[in-house]
């Protein structure tokens, strides 16, 4: 036995289909098969069921269990000594969801780089849910996301709080405020109850992004029902749509920022408008999130720091590569 056989094995695992897992190894499918056969001949057990359909046998979930954990400490020992020699070499698994990794990682990676060159990092893109499922079975390292972080053992460092902004067209805004120009609302405004806006139709991110979440309690408080048009794991198509005068949506204030306002600028022409929610359920607390009692490596501590440093908890960002409030 020996630790790629193990990775294979895992690999097959996970996609209970040689084909998919062949792809994924970047290898043939005979050579995997051999691979799998000098574990099971290893063990003297058979590892999965060949039919109707791969599935593992009781010894392969035995297994499966155990080669995760045999591969986690593994790179844990791995990393312990490469920082012991004194090396600025390694690899951080990083999780962000797919609404957050561009805006963030773009603030993040160009200067960390710079400074780490020879570090790698894997990202893993996904929503909430997923993302705290796979630092939970020790997928990934670290996970950029709001607090709270609902799995047990998980340390988070602060980041920064952010609003949440209501995205309405200003077709849209002008029939819910006939006679006011948007511009003049836009300055009147400083923030807006969503309740104002509950019959409109809502553009909405799906179940399991944190967004959502916080949306669907929020309309739960209030006691609104909303009429949702269309849902999507995009939040670029939910903007696209709001500006064509689809529905409402709601942008995060990192992301406002991210587009090229000053608030007080409309976007597109003037043709969308954005107004921060007044309820403290829509304030963000973003944070990144270890394991308790795992060993974090040099470059795994460098890299929370950095992030650290580039959003401070008044949430504006400086350096290079970041962005400016």
């Amino acid at each position: 036995m020996n630790f790629v056989n193990l990775e294979y094995f895992l690999v097959v695992a996970e996609e209970l289909n040689i084909t998919r897992a062949a792809e994924r190894l970047y290898m043939s499918q005979q050579s995997l098969s051999s691979h799998i056969r000098r574990l099971e001949q290893d063990f003297d057990t058979k590892l999965f069921e060949r039919t109707p359909t791969l599935s593992l046998t009781y010894s392969g979930r035995k297994l499966a269990r155990a080669a995760a954990q045999i591969l986690e400490i593994k790179r844990q020992v791995t990393e312990e000594i490469d920082d012991i020699n004194h090396r600025r070499r390694g690899n951080i698994r990083v999780g962000i969801s797919h609404t957050r990794g561009r805006v963030l990682l773009s603030d993040i990676l160009p200067g960390f780089k710079k400074a780490y060159p020879y570090v790698e990092l894997s990202v893993l893109e996904g929503n909430s849910v997923e993302l705290e499922n796979s630092i939970s079975r020790g997928g990934i390292d670290l996970m950029i996301g709001f607090a709270p972080i609902m799995v047990s053992d998980i340390v988070t460092v602060p980041l920064l709080t952010e609003r949440l902004f209501l995205c309405i067209s200003r077709t849209m805004l002008e029939q819910r405020f006939p006679g006011v120009s948007p511009e003049e609302l836009h300055r009147r405004m400083e923030t807006v109850s969503i309740t104002d806006f509950a019959d409109l139709p809502f553009l909405m991110m799906t179940p399991g992004n944190q967004i959502r979440t916080m949306l669907d309690t929020l309309c739960v408080k209030e006691g609104i029902n909303p009429s949702i048009f269309l849902e999507t794991e995009n939040i670029e198509t939910l903007l696209a749509l709001c500006i064509k005068g689809m529905g409402i949506t709601f942008y995060p204030e990192l992301f406002v920022k991210d587009i090229g306002l000053p608030f007080e600028k409309p976007l597109n022409n003037g043709e969308v408008f954005f107004f921060p929610l007044s309820d403290p359920i829509t304030m963000g607390h973003l944070v990144i999130g270890y394991r308790q009692n795992t060993y974090l490596s040099d470059v795994t501590r460098a890299f929370i720091e950095f992030v650290k440093d580039t959003y401070r908890q008044d949430g504006t960002a400086d350096g290079e590569g970041r962005m400016d409030n």
